[in-house]
């Protein structure tokens, strides 16, 4: 496509179409399972429920595991140190997102069944199209945690890349 636009097809109806803006304040519930995570977040703890049948630790915590249908309600503190299973780099632009480029992260914590999303940083480059293979599934990550914690996610500011 010429400049790099993607291909737009005229609206069937354009006399449907109406533009808004919204910024909405809501609060969210976001259950107890999630508050005690992120209770732990602050406290410098990734913390995750464990499967009483399989075993299986689930970080972001889960109420329920969904191999076993029980309740896993049974807390653990997981290791600080995780391992990339995949990642993305950002060359755009978003709202409320860190200024491109920018990488995320699939991350497995400790022996953990699920994986967490969150950013990677701390990566040298020069040109940001370097970024595209600096890291590669293994790699040793760890979380480097915001000096000022509130009990949200981003309490960890990002992960690194660990020798």
């Amino acid at each position: 496509m010429p400049n790099d636009q993607p291909a737009q097809s005229a609206p069937k109806h354009p006399e449907y179409k109406k533009s808004f803006h919204w910024d909405l304040d809501f609060s969210l519930n976001i259950g107890e399972t999630n508050k005690r995570f992120f209770d732990g977040l602050e406290e410098k703890l990734i913390l995750g429920t464990k499967c009483p049948e399989c075993g299986d630790v689930f970080v972001p915590p889960r109420s329920v595991c969904d191999e076993c249908f029980v309740e896993a309600d049974e807390w653990v503190e997981v290791e600080q140190r995780g391992v990339l299973e995949s990642y993305t780099v950002c060359f755009f632009e978003f709202r409320n997102m860190p200024e491109p480029p920018y990488m995320t992260g699939v991350i497995r914590l400790g022996e953990s069944a699920t994986c967490l999303l969150h950013f990677l940083d701390d990566i040298e480059y020069e040109d940001p199209h370097d970024l595209i293979g600096s890291v590669e599934k293994g790699t040793a990550v760890e979380p480097v945690w915001a000096n000022e914690r509130k009990g949200d996610i981003r309490d960890i500011e990002y992960f690194r890349p660990i020798a």
